[in-house]
């Protein structure tokens, strides 16, 4: 590879303004190791609107090759996708290395510090990351590439990036040539895109504060074992449930009585003053605990286990809740297929189960995003206790798990919690409930490539690892979990 580019930052103006001529999505990427990757996502963006700049659509032959790169990062870029690979982590990759340089100094001179965003394809330690974005929030593909383009355009999207093709017919037709010459398909069309995200339908009108005779302590540790999640607020409980539900299921000497009901909404907005109730930030921060639990306890009612992750709690299904642990449902073609969600590694010894990390977000558009997990088990239920170990299993066990795993499992998933209907309500307590969309927000680009439906959808099970690594033990006991 040439020398390649060396950072500065000529294309800023002497009265500190920058150039306004930026209009393009550079990706930054290993070639040719990402390029399958880099075909799909610039399709997908440039469905959406963005103008995206890759070297293997944009250098035509006989084109000097890094003056072109040079060019279009410096004085084009808007933004940078990085794309954090084995490949482009490598660090005698100088080409890739030599962009990430120049796009870091850039950021520096146009003082953005999201100029960068890192998206992460494949399982390549964090602690590999090239220095420039080591401290970055990377937007993790490797649990499934449709489900992560959602969180990838809402990232551009509240950064203000335009969306600048207004000719969708032209830039097509751009990318067509450079598809049919890479051997993709790409078609003009309308293609649904399925996110992770479950939007929220509903919420509870009202919600209660009760007074509680009896001694604080004791009080507290009798609502941890309640069925409702609640919160306490200095002598008050808050909860959406009823009175006579939750004295029912406290012990003797402990009684409570509702000192008032405030409207969910004023709640949230931190404007409840009879009785005082918590500031804004307190009274969001309870809510989003109190519906995750309630979603949470969904799952369970619904026959899923929990497994507490670093990170949270996941549900998963244990084997034999379904029957050949299968969930059938209608694919992007509109076939009738299924797909396994709890399965048995031969060469691991062990069960992996599909599982699913609730996280609530309040604001002008509420919604539950699910954060997938395998979780793995000797014995079909109960979840290895080493952390490490889990850990290691799981890298192993779904590095090549892409698109034509992770979107049927997403389907099955989504089919089994809606079970049909469109909506889905969940418990809080009394007559109170809040109702979510029975499936994933779905979108819809205005290209796509055809043959993709048609790989994604895979009904087999994952394929079993080659071999086991060296550094980890695996027990041919069936009860250590």
């Amino acid at each position: 590879m040439p020398p390649g580019i060396q950072p500065d930052a000529r294309e800023a103006r002497t009265d500190g303004a920058v150039a306004l001529d930026r209009d393009i999505i550079f990706i930054s990427h290993a070639t040719p190791n990402d390029n399958e990757f880099v075909r799909w996502l610039g399709t997908r963006l440039t469905g959406h609107g963005y103008k995206v700049w890759a070297d293997i659509f944009d250098l035509a032959g006989g084109t000097p090759f890094w003056i072109s790169i040079e060019e279009a990062l410096r004085k084009r870029a808007l933004k940078v996708i990085f794309v954090v690979s084995k490949a482009s982590c490598d660090p005698g990759r100088s080409g890739v290395r030599n962009e990430i340089s120049v796009a870091d100094a850039i950021k520096k001179t146009l003082k953005d510090p999201e100029f960068i965003i890192p998206v992460r394809i494949d399982d390549v330690p964090f602690d590999e990351f090239p220095i420039q974005i080591h401290q970055l929030n990377a937007i993790d593909f490797t649990s499934g590439w449709g489900a992560k383009l959602a969180v990838l355009v809402d990232t551009l999207t509240k950064a203000k990036v335009p969306r600048t093709v207004t000719d969708l017919g032209a830039e097509f037709d751009r990318w067509r040539k450079v598809s049919v010459r890479s051997d993709v398909v790409v078609e003009r069309g309308e293609e649904p895109l399925l996110t992770s995200i479950l939007p929220v339908l509903s919420f509870p009108d009202d919600i209660s504060f009760y007074e509680y005779d009896g001694e604080k302590g004791a009080f507290e540790d009798a609502v941890r074992s309640l069925p409702h999640p609640s919160a306490m607020h200095h002598r008050l409980m808050v909860s959406f449930a009823a009175a006579d539900e939750i004295q029912a299921r406290l012990p003797p000497g402990l009684t409570v009585a509702l000192r008032g009901t405030a409207k969910f909404r004023n709640f949230l907005d931190g404007a409840v003053t009879d009785p005082i109730g918590p500031k804004r930030n307190d009274a969001n921060n309870w809510a989003v605990r109190m519906l995750r639990e309630s979603f949470e306890a969904h799952l369970a009612q619904r026959g899923l286990l929990s497994y507490d992750a670093s990170a949270g709690t996941v549900m998963f299904f244990p084997k034999d809740l379904l029957p050949e642990d299968r969930v059938r449902y209608v694919n992007a073609k509109g076939k009738r297929t299924y797909k396994q969600v709890v399965g048995f590694s031969k060469v691991l010894n062990a069960h992996w189960h599909l599982g699913m990390r609730a996280v609530v977000r309040l604001g002008d558009v509420p919604t539950v995003r699910l954060r997938p997990y395998v979780v793995f088990s000797r014995d079909g239920r109960h979840p290895l206790q080493d952390a490490d170990e889990m850990t290691k299993l799981r890298r192993r066990f779904c590095k090549s798990w892409f698109n034509h795993v992770w979107r049927p499992l997403w389907q099955a998933f989504f089919e089994f919690f809606g079970n049909g209907a469109d909506a889905v309500q969940i418990a809080l307590g009394g007559d109170r409930h809040w109702s979510v969309a029975g499936g994933g927000l779905k979108l819809v680009a205005a290209m796509g490539m055809p043959l993709d439906l048609a790989v994604s959808d895979d009904e087999a099970l994952p394929e079993e690892p080659d071999e086991i690594e060296d550094d980890v033990e695996y027990s041919d006991n069936g009860d250590d979990a």
